[in-house]
């Protein structure tokens, strides 16, 4: 007997007092899922439990399984709801999360990783993993190995827990659009297929046009400026999937299924677009969707020289920013030790160097144990990376 799969995902900006009409998309985003056909709904940036509840609440009815992934201080954000009985949870948090200095862009603050939902329909298995990864917030992109590793850790995860499913969906914000290193370690190490590329046969007009789902000129929140240069914006929110050998599957549907605005208001339903995946699974009469096989030529080498590159540059940039940071913060130390008694006995006098004193603090902190916690993370992954390029050669001999 056959399945049909209706995949919805969509990271939805909801972070309490900064996401503009945070409630109001909200509300409509609840409206929406309660009059269409999903199945399956994958959520991203669900920064309030409030807004979890009340949307468990609203979609009880049409889909009365679902799954908070708490993680962090604030919590993942991360969160997925299901027709079918939600059999198995497991999160796997990410030992590389950003920085805690980094108030402003807050990832750490999430404590994020990859969320699984083990789904039974009947006799069938379905894997549904949900996540978002690190974003770049500059050009320069200094969270580059972290995503990565995020990437890699993700993509092992998948690798190893996919097996005793019939049919395993990855989706969220991969902050990574085709071709990025990240989604290269993601779709080639499970081996998992990207629908976008594949041809969608009897799509459903409506669904049939996928398009970049950040900074997109449809889209009420993307910036003018940002969007001039490449009005369709980037492909990094993804429906990713695979099916175990005994079976196959037709992609009925595929696309961005939200209408560019919420229905009467001018805004949209996040700063992101929606990403829906409707797939007909059935017994394979070909197991076309078979593991890659390694070959001497595998793509996927390159693919993880590249992060081993990545993350080795990584552990020369940490070392260099301890010697900054000792240096500044010991400095600083030996100032404030210097200058005592010195100091004039006023407020402003007491105000500076409580400033300073704070400064100094952030400083050694940030050469030692930070340092120390990031640098360690970063070699584990490296080795995890090392020791999987070593094995694949004496696999391949």
């Amino acid at each position: 007997m056959g399945l049909t799969l209706n995949i919805f995902t969509l990271n939805c900006w909801g972070i309490p007092i900064v996401s503009k009409n945070r409630k109001e998309r909200i509300q409509a985003l609840a409206k929406y899922l309660i009059n269409s056909s999903h199945t399956i709904v994958c959520l991203q940036e669900i920064w309030s439990e409030k807004d979890y509840l009340f949307l468990k609440d609203s979609l009880k009815d049409i889909l009365p399984y679902t799954h908070y992934f708490y993680s962090g201080v604030v919590g993942s954000g991360l969160c997925v709801f299901s027709k079918w009985l939600i059999q198995d949870v497991f999160f796997h948090k990410w030992p590389l999360n950003g920085y805690i200095h980094k108030i402003h862009h807050g990832d750490w603050f999430g404590g994020k990783g990859v969320g699984l939902c083990r789904i039974r329909y009947e006799d069938k298995l379905i894997n549904v993993y949900c996540t978002h990864l690190h974003a770049e917030y500059h050009e320069d992109d200094m969270y580059l190995a972290h995503r990565v590793l995020q990437a890699y850790s993700t993509a092992e995860f998948v690798n190893l827990t996919s097996s005793p499913a019939d049919v395993s969906i990855l989706a969220g914000d991969l902050n990574a659009a085709p071709g990025d290193l990240s989604f290269r370690l993601i779709t080639q190490l499970p081996a998992l297929l990207d629908p976008f590329v594949m041809k969608c046969e009897g799509s459903n007009p409506a669904f049939a046009k996928p398009s970049g789902t950040s900074h997109n000129a449809n889209n009420s929140y993307s910036d003018s400026r940002t969007v001039k240069n490449c009005p369709e914006g980037k492909r990094i929110d993804h429906i990713l999937f695979k099916v175990n050998p005994e079976w196959e599957a037709d992609i009925i549907n595929f696309g961005n299924p939200l209408e560019d605005r919420v229905p009467g208001e001018d805004f949209s339903y996040s700063d992101h677009n929606a990403v829906s995946l409707e797939l007909r699974i059935r017994a394979s009469r070909e197991k076309k969707y078979n593991q890659r096989e390694q070959s001497a030529d595998d793509p996927f080498d390159e693919t993880i020289a590249q992060a081993i590159k990545v993350c080795q540059d990584a552990t020369v940039i940490i070392a260099k920013s301890k010697r900054t940071f000792l240096t500044s913060g010991g400095l600083m130390f030996m100032f404030l030790l210097g200058t005592v008694g010195f100091w004039p006995n006023n407020i402003l006098s007491d105000i500076i160097k409580l400033i300073l004193t704070g400064f100094c603090f952030f400083h050694l902190i940030m050469g030692t144990l930070w340092n120390n916690i990031e640098m360690n993370s970063l070699k584990a992954g490296l080795s995890a990376l090392e020791n999987f390029c070593k094995t694949r050669s004496v696999l391949k001999h």
